[in-house]
């Protein structure tokens, strides 16, 4: 189905809903699984991989592989290192990452297994504070053959050291079962989360065998607790890492970027691009508008990361500014189940409270049962939920499209970044 442009806000009912912000950031990434491991040679085959392995593939054998990387934008402290550890030489066990998908799978065969570790801040200190954004505990999402007969438990052991040393604690807990696990930062004992150095994450099969297991969607915070076996983990409709198109910036050449407004005696009013096949968006689309207000004005939106958490960024002059719209859906219906979620949850950070400068958010839902729009002012930096109730027409669990219009054309001088994605969230503190 697609959506004619802008939303047709005369034929879908509108809520107006007061904007009071949580907490600073949702989430904060530690590992978003969209860097893949380094590509190799597995022992000799020709099949260049990105892969970590230990045990004995094609009559080589190796006790353990592991790999440093550096410069990673989807990390905290864009370095990871990543080691796999074979519990019996006669086994292989390698550990394969998909970026396209954000997942690591790890996979083994017989007899005993081995260990995953994947670790942060391993050669230089983080300096992450992880409760500046009210953030209360680590979360991730596995699935795998744990639960199967008989069961094949993995342990996880999460080891995180503050203040260059002075206090380092660990917690174990036991994989079985798939889903989302949480692991509260008040389970470490004396350790400083506002100064955290370094983190490590290890996955201990070694007891058991023939274990497979998918770590999904990245290591992450999470601002909200939910009950243990009950946790549902957000949806993204947009993780932000999947860059808008080219645009030639004359006479400066071409960038990741979509731009509006006047540059060098160059002008356009508009600009709209329909992107397909992209990484880290629901269904795979995004159609995004930029609209200027003032055709003097200049008025850029781009995408980037911040300490590994990405980001969408706006950014304008003199005089008023103009609107961005975030549409997924548009060409072909996400047919989305939203029903195990509460709300759909932003967070932003720029310069609103200063004149001020409010910016309208109008959210826009489609359904096979009906539409309906609500709208909050965004006055001040945080997180904002807009809560499914807003959209009494709408079916939840069969969503066809959602459409994100900023419009900041009243103010002017306003920047602003959207910060970790656009979400669902079954949690809302």
């Amino acid at each position: 189905m697609l959506r004619p442009r802008p939303l047709p806000l005369a034929l879908i009912s509108t809520i107006v809903l007061a904007a009071v912000p949580n907490t600073a950031r949702a989430e904060r990434v530690i590992d978003s699984f969209t860097n893949e491991l380094p590509t190799q040679n597995l022992a000799g085959t020709g099949y260049m991989l990105p892969i970590v392995w230990a045990g004995t593939f094609n009559n080589v054998q190796q006790a353990q592989g592991s790999a440093s990387q550096t410069g990673l934008d989807g990390v905290i402290g864009g370095r990871r290192l990543t080691t796999v550890t074979a519990s019996s030489m006669s086994n292989f066990i390698y550990l394969l990452s998909n970026a396209s998908t954000a997942r690591l799978d790890y996979n083994t065969g017989y007899p005993t297994s081995g260990i995953l570790e994947l670790e942060y801040g391993y050669d230089v200190d983080l300096n992450a504070n992880l409760v500046a954004d009210g953030s209360v505990a680590f979360e991730f999402e596995i699935e795998g053959d744990m639960d199967s007969t008989p069961a094949r438990p993995v342990e996880l052991t999460v080891e995180v050291v503050s203040g260059s040393g002075a206090a380092i604690d660990q917690v174990t807990i036991e994989l079985i079962d798939d889903g989302v696990y949480q692991i509260p930062f008040a389970d470490f004992a004396g350790v400083d989360f506002s100064d955290v150095d370094y983190l490590h994450f290890v996955f201990d099969a070694s007891q058991v065998q023939a274990v497979d297991f998918s770590l999904s969607d990245g290591i992450r915070t999470s601002n909200c607790l939910q009950a243990p076996g009950q946790v549902v983990a957000d949806l993204f409709l947009d993780r932000f890492t999947s860059a808008l198109p080219n645009r030639e910036l004359p006479p400066y050449g071409t960038y990741p970027m979509m731009w509006v407004g006047t540059f060098m005696q160059t002008s356009k009013a508009d600009d709209f691009a329909a992107q397909t096949g992209l990484q880290g968006v629901l269904g795979g689309g995004r159609d995004t508008t930029l609209e200027a207000s003032d055709i003097s004005n200049f008025i850029t939106a781009n995408t980037s990361s911040d300490n590994g958490t990405p980001l969408m960024s706006y950014a304008t002059g003199y005089p008023t500014s103009g609107l961005l719209t975030l549409e997924y859906g548009a060409g072909s219906d996400l047919d989305a189940d939203f029903s195990a979620h509460q709300a759909f949850e932003i967070e932003l950070d720029g310069d609103l409270e200063y004149g001020p400068r409010p910016v309208d958010l109008e959210v826009t839902v489609v359904s096979g049962a009906g539409s309906d729009s609500a709208v909050i002012v965004l006055q001040s930096d945080g997180t904002f939920t807009i809560p499914f109730s807003a959209f009494p027409n709408v079916d939840f669990a069969d969503v066809d499209y959602v459409g994100f219009a900023f419009d900041a054309s009243a103010v002017q001088a306003i920047d602003f970044d959207l910060i970790g994605g656009l979400r669902a969230t079954a949690c809302v503190p």
